[in-house]
C-alpha cells in the first residue's frame, strides 16, 4: 500500500520557523533581564555609608589631635577605633558584594600595627566622601554622635551579622563620645 502524503505548504513552514525564532529570542531576552539587586547587594549598600563615615571620622580625629594637645591621646584612640570599624565594615561589604566594596574609600591598614591610645602614623585614609572639618572637641563629639545615630538607624533595617556589626559600632561610637571625649 502506498502512502499518500500531502505536501507541506510553504506558509506553514514559514510560520513554524517564525514561532521557533521568536521563542528563541524571547527566551534569551528573559534570561538576560536584570532581576534587580540581591539581598547581599542591598545589605552591602546599607553598610557602605557606615564605612565611609568611619573613614571620615578617623581622618577628622587624626587632623584634630595636633590642634588639641590635651585630647591628643583620646583622639588617637578614636582614630584607631574608627579605623578598625572601617576595616570590619569593608571586610563584611567585600564578603557581601565586591562591587560595592570597590567603591569605598581606601581603608589601607587602618588600625593595624598600632596600639590603642596612640595615634596612627602616616596620613589619614582617603574616604570617598569629603572629610568634615572639625576644629574643636565639641565638633568631633557632634560628628561621632551623627555616626552613632546613622549606625543605629542602619541596625534597624539589617538582620543577622550585619545588624550586629552596625549595632556594635553604634555602641562603640557612643562610648567614645561619652568616655574618651568627655
Amino acid at each position: 500500500m502506498s502512502r499518500v502524503t500531502t505536501p507541506l505548504p510553504r506558509r506553514s513552514v514559514l510560520r513554524g520557523s517564525l514561532v521557533v525564532v521568536a521563542g528563541g529570542v524571547a527566551t534569551s531576552m528573559v534570561a538576560a533581564c536584570d532581576r534587580g539587586p540581591t539581598a547581599d547587594q542591598i545589605t552591602a549598600a546599607a553598610l557602605a555609608p557606615l564605612a565611609d563615615a568611619a573613614l571620615a571620622d578617623q581622618a577628622a580625629a587624626q587632623a584634630l589631635a595636633p590642634q588639641v594637645p590635651e585630647y591628643s591621646n583620646a583622639l588617637g584612640v578614636v582614630a584607631n577605633q574608627r579605623g578598625e570599624h572601617a576595616q570590619a565594615l569593608r571586610e563584611e561589604i567585600t564578603r557581601l558584594d565586591e562591587r560595592t566594596a570597590a567603591r569605598l574609600g581606601t581603608a589601607g591598614a587602618a588600625g593595624s600595627g598600632s596600639t590603642p591610645g596612640t595615634p596612627t602614623s602616616g596620613t589619614a585614609p582617603a574616604p570617598s566622601a569629603p572629610v568634615p572639618t572639625v576644629s574643636t572637641v565639641a565638633g568631633m563629639r557632634g560628628l561621632l554622635q551623627q555616626s552613632a545615630r546613622t549606625s543605629a538607624d542602619a541596625t534597624v533595617s539589617l538582620n543577622g551579622y550585619p545588624a550586629g556589626l552596625a549595632g556594635a559600632i553604634s555602641a562603640s561610637v557612643t562610648s567614645m563620645v561619652e568616655v574618651q571625649l568627655a
